[in-house]
């Protein structure tokens, strides 16, 4: 129940809301007067339409009204959807992905452990395994393919990835073919099996290794699929 939008007063409003829209009209009052302005109020949104109300009838206002000499058009638009935008998922990055759904390298905010596993022998299905030291992020080496993470979109940022991938493993001489079309993590994870038994290797592309561990395991995580079920709702909700 209760009053739709349209039917929302000031007196329907908390006691803390109400005295906040009584200042912010009082403060819009002597604002206006100080510019000698006459105002004609637009409202969009509940909200705004009970300040808009309180303004046109607020005694002060009403007496400003019949003597100021400049006439201006005032909107007032609520921005409840700006909410929206603070705690979304933004789009359609990768780098975003990758600092959300993997774990946090411990004892850092701002970097994310990367399971390291896949370039050893080491065989074990647990995922907390700690006996390998875990990847990170903040690899000067691997500088210009984290920026396309950030600044590109998921897509053409994955195929970066496969591209910087495809040039260290030719730099190395690995037997790499280069295969066209989508990129999926079953592909980059093959293409970083050939890095697994040349330490010489693992060592010159360390930090892209730890890059495009990082896409494959974010992309593998089951919060990926959620994370794109928000973008799509997010989006209907906006508009």
């Amino acid at each position: 129940g209760g009053p739709g939008p349209a039917e929302v007063g000031l007196g329907a409003l908390p006691a803390e809301l109400r005295t906040a829209v009584r200042s912010l009209v009082g403060d819009l009052d002597s604002l206006f007067s100080a510019l000698g302005l006459r105002e004609e109020s637009f409202a969009v949104g509940a909200l705004s339409r009970v300040i808009a109300a309180e303004l046109a009838s607020y005694a002060s206002a009403r007496n400003r009204r019949r003597t100021a000499t400049n006439k201006a058009s005032v909107i007032f638009v609520d921005r409840t959807l700006d909410l929206v935008g603070a705690v979304g998922h933004h789009g359609d990055n990768l780098a975003e992905k990758i600092l959300s759904v993997l774990p946090k390298l411990p004892g850092h905010k701002t970097d994310v452990t990367v399971n390291m596993v896949e370039l050893t022998a080491l065989q074990t299905s647990d995922e907390t395994c700690s006996i390998i030291a875990p990847g990170c992020l903040a690899d000067p080496a691997a500088k210009a393919l984290w920026e396309s993470f950030i600044n590109l979109k998921q897509k053409e940022a994955v195929m970066e990835a496969r591209r910087h991938l495809v040039e260290a493993a030719s730099r190395e001489n690995l037997p790499i073919k280069m295969s066209m079309g989508r990129v999926t993590p079953e592909q980059l994870s093959s293409y970083i099996q050939l890095f697994r038994n040349n330490l010489k290797a693992l060592e010159n592309h360390c930090g892209l290794l730890q890059l495009v561990l990082a896409t494959v395991q974010t992309l593998k995580h089951p919060q990926t699929s959620k994370w794109d079920n928000f973008l799509a709702f997010e989006r209907l909700l906006l508009q």
